[in-house]
């Protein structure tokens, strides 16, 4: 028979309690980010882009990220949030199965 330690619980629920509310919060911060990415890649695929582009549009950003006007930026963004999301499912579908 396992001897539990309902204070050592206590405490263990008390960090899930914390990181499920920071779960919640992440759900609600990937639906944001992926209204973004819906309006970038609208305009990605756009021939807008492509003009602006080549007219090399002054743009201003923060440079911690590169310019929109970089192909491999944007074409990561959309490869970076499908893998995100597959990651996300898998989490998901691991959790259920465990059951």
């Amino acid at each position: 028979m396992t001897d539990y330690n309902p204070q050592e619980l206590q405490k263990k629920y008390e960090e899930w309690c914390e990181l499920h509310h920071k779960q919640l919060e992440a759900q609600q911060q990937f639906l944001k980010a992926e209204a973004l990415q819906n309006e970038l890649k609208d305009y990605y695929l756009n021939p807008q882009w492509m003009a602006d582009r080549e007219a090399d549009l002054p743009i201003e950003y923060s440079g911690k990220e590169h310019s929109i006007f970089s192909e491999d930026a944007l074409w990561s963004m959309l490869s970076d949030h499908d893998e995100l999301a597959r990651k996300w499912i898998r989490l998901g579908l691991d959790a259920i199965d465990k059951k």
